[in-house]
This record gives structure tokens, sequence and C-alpha cells, in this order.
């Protein structure tokens, strides 16, 4: 009897163990798909002022979450165009940190961070840091962003370089 316990234990054991690596393996190649599908091309993007390709990284009705508000599809797409058409001497780079990071088949979640520096000639170099929590959709084999939320303070207290380093690095050389 105990024999028969210790291995029906060691198979319980042994069958979660190789769940749970699949499971890894699995979320592994769908970080891999996402950052290929959507943080490579939201980085170049965003600081090329691609307003085009930035806009084809979000569904249709996307919603997307700031302190100024919720703007959502067509709205947030339009807000998007005209910011990335103003003049502007500035450049600018973005890098993203990820904390979190969950997957079904066509739904993701991440939470991460991101630092934003912007350079100008003749100006003192500037950097913000920022939490968000996007919510991704695959469809047509294509994952994109559905919900963005992001925020520069979390319950009154600044996002900061410290706060940026506890993630992940993406590696997103373009």
């Amino acid at each position: 009897m105990l024999k028969r316990n210790i291995l029906l234990i060691l198979l319980l054991i042994t069958t979660d163990l190789i769940l749970f690596s699949q499971e890894n393996s699995s979320n592994e190649e769908i970080e891999k798909t996402v950052d290929e599908q959507i943080w490579k091309p939201f980085k170049k993007a965003w600081e090329e002022r691609d307003w085009k390709l930035f806009n084809n990284l979000h569904t249709s009705d996307v919603l997307r979450i700031t302190k100024w508000g919720i703007r959502a599809g067509e709205e947030y797409r339009s807000t998007i165009r005209q910011a990335f058409q103003k003049e502007d001497a500035r450049k600018r780079t973005i890098d993203f940190w990820m904390e979190h990071r969950i997957y079904s088949e066509n739904v993701g979640y991440e939470v991460g961070y991101y630092r934003a520096v912007y350079e100008e000639p003749g100006k003192e170099r500037h950097m913000t840091y920022a939490q968000f929590h996007v919510l991704l959709k695959k469809a047509d084999g294509k994952w994109k962003i559905a919900q963005d939320w992001d925020a520069s303070s979390i319950n009154g207290t600044p996002v900061t370089a410290e706060d940026f380093a506890k993630g992940t690095p993406l590696d997103l050389d373009l």
C-alpha cells in the first residue's frame, strides 16, 4: 500500500512537472511572437512617428486609458495620426521592461514599464517612466493591442528608474 501511494505521488509530481514545462515553453513561444508582432513594430512606429504602423498594432475597437480619459477606436486612431504628424525636432526612443506576461491561446495580458527618452539639440535630455497594462487579442493569426492603460504614478507615487529596472528587459534591437 505504501509503495503504491509513493508511486502515485511520484506519478502526479512527474505529470505536473511535464505540464508546467510545456506551459512555460508555450508561453515563451507566445512571448517571442508578441515581441515580433507588437513590441518591435511598436518601438519602431513610436520612435519614427509612423502613425499608420502604430495604429495597425491595435484592434479597430481599441480602448486607450490615460489620466486624461478614455479614447476608443477611431477617436484614438485619429489622435495618434494627429500627434505623430506634428512637427517635432526631438529625437525620441522608448524601451520596455516586462513584469508579468500571461497568455491563453488568443488573449494575452501584460504588465510592464516603459522609459521614454527625448533629446533635442541644445537642450537637456528628458526621461519619463510609466507603468502599463495591455490586453492583447489574437485575430487572423496576429496579435493586436485591444486595451492599453498607462500611468506615470501609482497610488500617488511617481514611477521611477528603479521601478523600470524591476522587470525583464525586452531586447528589441531594430
